[in-house]
């Protein structure tokens, strides 16, 4: 957000300085009643007085001042030790456990002070969050409160008012939706769209904004609101309203559907994840489904607010109340918002709801405050906490940070913290807006940097779903993907420094890790090509096998109609199995394949499933595929992260153990891909007599759609100088068992005994590396073939994937 940072610093100094006599009256009047107490012969109470008093803020002293009441929170000393959460793997264990360990402590340690409360009827309320109690009260209160040992400190509920940007151009809402011809600037400076063209688009994730509230029928936001299925909206744990005591506000109080009484929520959120299918491409994940809390009444907040929210956010909760279900939280939420320690907001009221939802494995993206370019402006929560990933905000299109971009060390706690952690394009950032279902303004802050790193996590999620939820896993890959941006100013250059954090972000980067450059004179070498097109469907290519090893037919075949769609990445064929509601155990075999003389080895494959999952838990599947890899030409099997890693498109689901399947309890690819999505793997180069085996398990309840597998590709960086030998291929016949299919909608098979291909490995001396084509499928092919630049991935409309090393030349078919 863009203010006068002259004016708001003067602002702050002034009320720090306010602040400090504050303090300093109140020592003294602890030493005056330390005195008194003297005087009548009472030391020990009057030691005790004077140590309440630095117990209460000093924002609580000045509002309470002349019989004054005035709302602050009695933070319980009890807190509850979230450690545990650190070794639990599932978002769903994690948030359960710290749901479950706040609320249990807050239960035990509250209720003396509540039963305090209530024998007085003094008007209060409790947060399990932050185990503290809402009071309105008097400074007696207050005094009595704070007097106890099982309060730690009293701290105040002010109100904050949001400094919030101003459109730059307001775009009135044409007659017909606007189409533009780009992709919005910002978008494509994080490289976003190459992402998409790897098939990843935030599948999967849901990211929270809270703000303003979101206008949630907006073209951009309707399709990816997850309380609308296409005919219906259910707003129950989708939407909540933090604000009930407003007076005049457009949406009035207590909001029972998502409501923006502003347009910056309706903004930021479309950043994040917005798409009208229409052209408007403004958000960073437009596959991500999206909720919202409104925690700012047209950009005032409250710290009981903004924890009302976090609250909601770590366990969601029907309209009008009810109980919290912490697997309907959020993956990631978006923070535009502040609560300035100027205006009243300890420094430490909300740290434990921030530290809370990053136990629970959301990930809490916070904007940097907004009082740049002087050093350690950043001095306002949440953006100063470690638990925060805080963003700075880049003049769009250049590698400058805007000047109006707060700055480190933070050292209003004492910490001298470096901040902000990373930064992003923000300014002119055109996105959807509240005044219709159709409009779109240019806005400029940190407000708008935002949105895009918490879209690009949720890419990144998506992509590498090996680090979902893993906090401090998925900031260092983004951090260190990040472009770097040297600063001196503000301390040490860095990486990290205190004016651009890692530098600008890089989603392509930390989505799709390239392997190490091969060394001068090596070459990159195909060691298995398939694409599934020189065949007839339902035929398999010569040395691919389909067996069945549970369950009835159909096996393994190719297919080039039909469902999950579209039907193949490279047309018109993929390999295809279906999703039974029987229990089965469906696998494709691959032809033997080693590396030779690598310095590296990659697997590359394309693949889209929908296979049956949970629909609430997102990280539990029913029927799922893994990939195994023989290690002794087909002899026994493993999974494929026995020998080799994921790099991107890993394993999103752990298969239920309490369905019959053959692969429970394992990870797997389960629930919808919504299209083809890369999978890369990293592969040890002593492998010998290799086979891969794609393995599809169904379980005893429903049926989905399938799955289908295109374009594998092993390739490895060959050793440089003279080999001593080229592999190359024979392939004689042998009998076995093929998948042939009639022609239907949905595939079937009768086993008939023909020829396919195995292959075999010779070598013939030649001073430098070369491979031949792939075989034409007959009784005895010989593979000869060139190498020519393998296509570039074919990105979603608009899309336009940026040049990259990676991946390697592919010889065509």
């Amino acid at each position: 957000m863009i203010t006068n940072s002259n004016r708001t610093s003067e602002s702050s100094r002034l009320r720090v300085l306010l602040c400090l006599l504050l303090l300093l009256t109140a020592c003294i009047a602890a030493v005056g009643a330390i005195s008194s107490s003297r005087a009548n012969g009472s030391t020990r109470r009057g030691i005790a007085a004077s140590t309440f008093y630095f117990k209460i803020a000093p924002w609580v002293i000045e509002h309470t001042a002349s019989g004054q009441q005035a709302e602050f929170f009695a933070v319980v000393a009890d807190q509850a030790d979230l450690s545990g959460a650190a070794a639990l793997r599932r978002k769903a264990e994690k948030g359960r456990y710290v749901h479950d360990a706040l609320w249990t402590k807050s239960q035990a340690s509250q209720r003396p002070v509540l039963q305090w409360l209530r024998e007085r009827g003094i008007e209060h309320r409790s947060f399990y969050i932050v185990n503290a109690i809402l009071v309105k009260g008097s400074r007696e209160i207050a005094e009595a409160l704070a007097a106890r040992p099982d309060v730690a400190r009293i701290e105040g509920n002010p109100h904050i008012r949001n400094a919030l940007p101003q459109p730059d151009a307001v775009l009135e809402a044409p007659s017909q939706p606007q189409k533009p011809e780009t992709i919005e600037p910002g978008i494509s400076y994080t490289h976003a769209p190459d992402v998409w063209a790897l098939g990843f688009r935030g599948q999967g994730i849901t990211v929270a904004g809270a703000d303003t509230g979101q206008r949630w029928t907006h073209n951009a936001l309707k399709p990816h609101y997850r309380g609308w299925d296409g005919q219906n909206a259910d707003h129950n744990y989708n939407w909540h309203d933090s604000i009930h005591d407003s007076v005049g506000n457009p949406c009035g109080n207590d909001s029972p559907f998502p409501c923006d009484d502003n347009g910056h929520g309706t903004h930021t959120i479309g950043t994040a994840i917005g798409d009208d299918g229409m052209g408007n491409q403004i958000g960073m994940a437009p596959g991500a489904k999206w909720i919202g809390c409104r925690n700012i009444d047209r950009g005032n907040g409250t710290p009981a607010r903004y924890i009302e929210c976090m609250e909601w956010f770590l366990a969601p909760y029907p309209i009008g109340g009810g109980q919290g279900d912490p697997l309907k939280a959020p993956d990631i939420t978006t923070n535009s918002w502040y609560c300035p320690p100027s205006e009243g907001c300890s420094v430490a009221t909300l740290q434990a709801a921030v530290e809370a939802q990053a136990a629970a494995g959301i990930m809490m993206v916070v904007r940097a405050d907004s009082t740049g370019p002087s050093c350690s402006t950043m001095e306002n929560p949440p953006a100063i906490y470690a638990a925060s990933y805080t963003v700075g905000a880049l003049t769009t299109g250049q590698d400058v940070v805007a000047n109006f971009s707060s700055r480190g060390p933070v050292i209003i706690d004492g910490s001298n913290r470096i901040k902000p952690d990373i930064t992003a394009p923000g300014t002119g950032t055109r996105s959807s807006y509240n005044t219709s279902d159709n409009a779109y303004v240019s806005l400029s802050g940190t407000s708008m940097a935002t949105p895009h790193i918490a879209g690009a996590m949720a890419l990144l999620w998506c992509a590498r779903p090996q680090l979902r939820h893993n906090i401090s896993g998925s900031r260092t890959a983004l951090n260190e993907a990040a472009f770097f941006l040297a600063y001196k100013q503000c301390g040490t250059p860095g990486p990290p420094n205190n004016v651009s954090g890692w530098g600008r972000v890089d989603i392509l980067a930390a989505a799709s890790p390239t392997p190490p450059p091969c060394p001068p004179g090596s070459n990159i070498v195909p060691v298995l090509v398939e694409n599934f097109d020189n065949v007839t469907p339902p035929a398999l290519p010569p040395g691919w096998t389909a067996t069945n090893a549970q369950g009835p037919p159909p096996l393994w075949v190719t297919s080039d109609s039909g469902v999950p769609m579209p039907p193949a990445y490279s047309p018109p064929n993929a390999a295809f199995i279906d999703d039974p509601a029987v229990v089965s155990d469906k696998r494709l075999d691959s032809p033997t394949w080693f590396p030779f003389e690598a310095y590296w080895v990659r697997l590359t494959f394309r693949h889209n499933f929908n296979l049956e999952a949970s629909s609430e838990d997102p990280n539990l599947g029913f029927d799922g595929g893994v990939l195994e890899i023989s290690t002794d030409n087909g002899n026994t099997y493993q999974d494929i992260t026995a020998v080799g890693s994921f790099v991107n498109g890993g394993y999103n689901r752990t298969i239920s153990t309490d369905r019959g399947s053959p692969i429970a309890g394992r990870r797997a690819w389960s629930g919808n891909s919504e299209g083809f999505v890369v999978a890369t793997v990293d592969l040890p180069y002593s492998l010998y007599l290799s086979k891969l085996r794609w393995r599809m398990a169904s379980d005893n309840s429903g049926s989905n759609e399938g799955w289908r597998v295109d374009d594998p590709y092993i390739y490895e960086c060959h050793f440089s100088g003279t080999p001593t030998a080229t592999p190359t291929s024979t392939v004689s016949p042998s009998p076995t068992a093929t998948a042939t299919a009639t022609p239907s909608a949905t595939p079937t098979v009768t086993a008939t005994p023909t020829a396919t291909a195995t292959a075999t490995a010779t070598f013939t001396p030649t001073s430098t590396p070369t491979t031949t084509p792939p075989p034409t499928p007959t009784s005895t092919p010989t593979a000869t073939s060139t190498i020519t630049p393998r296509p570039t991935p074919t990105a979603r409309p608009h899309a336009t994937p940026r040049v990259r090393p990676t991946p390697p030349p592919r010889p065509s078919p």
